[in-house]
C-alpha cells in the first residue's frame, strides 16, 4: 500500500484529479483518535460501601502473566487484608470469555448498566463508547497502566465534584517507565502526564530499581512503596536442585518480536554473529520462548526453534535443560526471565539500564553496558565456553528473598491506613 501511495504522490504533482484522489486515499488511512483514552464516563451509583476498583486492561488467560498477574495478586491481598472492602475489576481493553472467568469464580460478571450490591464483581468495559459505569462516593481506584491511571485521575475528579467531597487517593501500580513504550509522541506525552498528576497518588513500584529510576528523574508521588520480584509460585514448585537438572548445550532466548523493549531483532543479529564465533556450533541448540514466531535460520547450520508461549511445565523443562540464556530488556524494569533462568542454573546474558544491573542479584547473570550484535555475540561465546569447560558452572545462588515464601506486599497495612 505504501508503494501505491508513493506512486500516486509522484503523479499528483501535475494532475489535479490524481492529487485529489491522493489526499482522499491518505485521509482514509489517517488515524485521528487515541484509542487508549476512549472516555471512561461515570454516572452516580447507589452503592455506598467502600469498594476497591482494579482498572486493568484484561484478565483473559492469554494476558494473565507478568504485570497483570502481579497486579491481581496485590489486589487479592489488599481485599483479604481484613478491611471491610467490596471489590470490582474493570477491564478496559478486552472482555473476558467464559473460560477466562473460571479463575474468578468468586466474582459475578455484570454489565456496566448494572448497579447492584454484589461484593465481588467484574465489569467488562472495553466497549464503552457513549456508555457509563456507576461510581459511588466510596469507590477507590487502582491503576495498572498509564491509560488506566489517566481514567482514574478523571473519575476521581468527577467523583469529588458530584459527591461534593475531597478527591480520593489513587493507587498507581507502576511496573515500568511506560512513556518509553513509545517514540516521542501523543502516547508518550499522555503516559508521562499521569506521573505529573497534582492529586494524591500512592505509587507502588515493581522493584526498588524502578523506584530509584523514577526518583533519579525527579518524579514524585504523595507516597511511594515498592516490592521486589519473587519467583512465580507455580514455577518454584518445579524448581529442583541443580544436580537433578540435565544441562545441555542449549541456548534459551526470550524472544518477543512484538515487544520492542525486548530487542528481538538485536538478539537475532547477535546470534547471526555468534554462529561464526562459536567453536563446534553445530552441537548447540537455540530455542526461543515467549512469543510464537517462525523458525529463523542463523547461518552455519543453526536454526532458532520457536516454542512461543509455553505452559509453566514446558518452560520449566527448558530452564532445567538449557545451559545459557539471552534475555534483553531496554527499560528500567528488572525483567523476570533473567532471574528465572539464573535460579534454574543457567548462565544468563542481559543488559544494564541506567541504575539497573541484574548481575548484582545473581552470580549467574552477566550484564552488558553496551549493546551491539558483535559485543553480545562475543560475550555469548564466552558463556558457552564457560559451560563447556565446567558443566556445573551454573550451580550458584542468588539473593535469598527471591525464593522466600514471605509476603511480597508487606506494606499493605500502611496502604489501608491511607484509604
Amino acid at each position: 500500500m505504501s508503494r501505491l501511495i508513493e506512486y500516486i504522490a509522484r503523479k499528483a504533482k501535475n494532475n489535479k484529479t490524481i492529487k485529489k484522489a491522493y489526499h482522499s486515499t491518505v485521509s482514509s488511512y489517517l488515524n485521528s483518535h487515541i484509542g487508549e483514552i476512549t472516555p471512561l464516563n461515570a454516572r452516580p451509583s447507589s452503592f455506598e460501601n467502600k469498594r476497591i476498583n482494579l482498572l486493568v486492561p484484561s484478565i483473559n488467560q492469554e494476558h494473565l502473566f507478568g504485570g497483570i498477574s502481579t497486579a491481581l495478586n496485590f489486589f487479592d491481598q489488599l481485599y483479604a487484608s481484613g478491611k471491610e472492602f467490596s471489590r470490582r475489576i474493570v477491564t478496559t481493553d478486552a472482555a473476558p470469555g467464559t473460560e477466562d472467568l473460571y479463575k474468578f469464580s468468586e466474582y459475578k460478571c455484570v454489565s456496566n448498566e448494572d448497579d447492584i450490591p454484589v461484593d465481588s464483581q467484574i465489569v467488562p468495559f472495553n466497549d464503552r463508547y457513549n456508555k457509563m459505569i456507576p461510581i459511588g462516593r466510596e469507590d477507590i481506584f487502582i491503576a495498572t497502566s498509564w491509560w488506566t491511571a489517566y481514567f482514574a485521575q478523571r473519575i476521581v475528579d468527577w467523583q469529588a465534584k458530584h459527591y461534593n467531597q475531597a478527591p480520593k487517593k489513587i493507587i498507581y501500580f507502576i511496573q515500568d517507565f511506560e512513556p518509553g513504550f513509545y517514540s516521542w509522541s501523543s502516547q508518550y506525552s499522555l503516559a508521562l502526564s499521569t506521573y505529573l498528576y497534582q492529586g494524591e497518588q500512592l505509587a507502588i513500584f515493581n522493584s526498588s530499581l524502578l523506584k530509584d529510576y523514577f526518583n533519579k528523574h525527579g518524579y514524585k508521588f504523595s507516597e511511594e512503596y515498592y516490592f521486589e520480584p519473587k519467583l512465580n509460585t507455580s514455577l518454584k514448585k518445579l524448581l529442583v536442585p541443580f544436580e537433578q537438572m540435565k544441562k545441555k548445550k542449549k541456548i534459551l532466548i526470550y524472544g518477543r518480536p512484538s515487544v520492542a523493549r525486548n530487542a528481538f531483532t538485536l538478539i537475532i543479529e547477535a546470534l547471526r554473529a555468534w554462529v561464526w564465533l562459536q567453536p563446534n556450533v553445530s552441537e548447540w541448540e537455540v530455542i526461543s520462548a515467549g512469543e510464537q514466531h517462525i523458525n529463523i535460520e542463523l547461518g552455519n547450520g543453526v536454526t532458532i526453534i520457536s516454542k512461543g508461549k509455553m505452559s509453566l511445565e514446558e518452560y520449566a523443562n527448558e530452564l532445567k535443560e538449557s545451559a545459557v540464556g539471552l534475555s534483553l530488556m531496554i527499560s528500567p524494569h528488572p525483567s523476570y526471565p533473567p532471574l528465572e533462568m539464573a535460579h534454574f542454573g543457567m548462565l544468563v546474558l542481559t543488559n544494564t539500564y541506567e541504575n539497573k544491573d541484574l548481575s548484582n542479584l545473581h552470580k549467574n547473570i552477566y550484564s552488558l553496558d553496551g549493546l551491539a550484535p558483535d559485543l553480545i555475540a562475543k560475550e555469548l561465546r564466552n558463556l558457552c565456553v564457560k559451560f563447556e569447560a565446567d558443566k556445573s558452572v551454573g550451580d550458584s545462588v542468588g539473593i535469598s528473598n527471591y525464593l522466600e515464601e514471605s509476603k511480597q506486599f508487606e506494606f499493605i497495612s500502611s496502604i489501608i491506613e491511607k484509604l
